[in-house]
């Protein structure tokens, strides 16, 4: 279901842009207001990650955007931050639906760029990407209704430090003689650790096989350009 807009502000981002008809770019904009929306432009949109605000009508799924202007400073990411970025805006354009607000990924979305955008490129640079990533799919998850229980197995009784898990779709963790440790399980209730170095190669398993079911079966081209960046 879409909304009638007529001259609706919305303040965003640019997720993608392609051609569309004569001079006009169909355009998928992340919006605080209404989430993600659908619109077409004929003029010059700011570039990717840069705050923007601009005016959407219509009574159809496809919007007219127009007085589109830069509301600050972009954020500028450069290298494999870059590619986490597409990573991001390809999760939100293949996985939101149209004009429901979700004002909690939005927020989680601003804060990966920031996050990204502060990155050490003279440092090793995937240690610090991960938690940025993990944490906005987790976010993202639980806002398209897909969140994984971290507090207890699929049984409904807490998680065992001494006992292992395996993740089953639909059903959360299950007791298995092999699998995720339930100590490393439990430090997701503990803020300050939850997207620490220990819960890393568990969070990375457990979301892609959740996003991958939402998905289908066509691949993520951001991953596909990532990979062949590191050659």
């Amino acid at each position: 279901m879409t909304d009638m807009m007529r001259n609706q502000l919305l303040h965003g981002y640019v997720l993608h842009q392609r051609a569309y008809r004569e001079n006009s770019k169909l355009t998928q904009f992340l919006s605080l207001e209404f989430g993600r929306v659908d619109g077409v432009a004929r003029q010059k949109l700011p570039q990717l990650y840069q705050p923007t605000l601009l005016y959407a009508s219509g009574k159809t799924s496809l919007k007219s955007f127009s007085k589109a202007e830069s509301a600050g400073a972009p954020h500028t990411l450069s290298g494999q931050s870059l590619f986490a970025g597409f990573y991001l805006n390809e999760l939100l354009v293949r996985l939101l639906p149209l004009e429901e607000p979700m004002p909690e990924l939005f927020a989680a979305y601003n804060a990966a760029l920031l996050s990204l955008a502060e990155c050490d490129t003279a440092q090793s640079i995937e240690p610090q990407l991960l938690p940025i990533l993990r944490r906005f799919e987790s976010i993202l998850l639980t806002s398209l209704g897909y969140p994984v229980d971290f507090i207890q197995d699929a049984q409904q009784q807490p998680f065992v430090p001494e006992q292992c898990y395996r993740f089953e779709l639909g059903h959360g963790f299950v007791v298995a003689e092999q699998g995720e440790q339930g100590s490393v399980l439990l430090l997701m209730n503990d803020p300050e650790r939850a997207f620490s170095a220990p819960t890393l190669p568990m969070l990375t398993r457990v979301f892609r096989r959740v996003l991958a079911e939402q998905l289908g079966e066509q691949p993520l081209h951001s991953r596909a350009l990532w990979r062949s960046s590191r050659g």
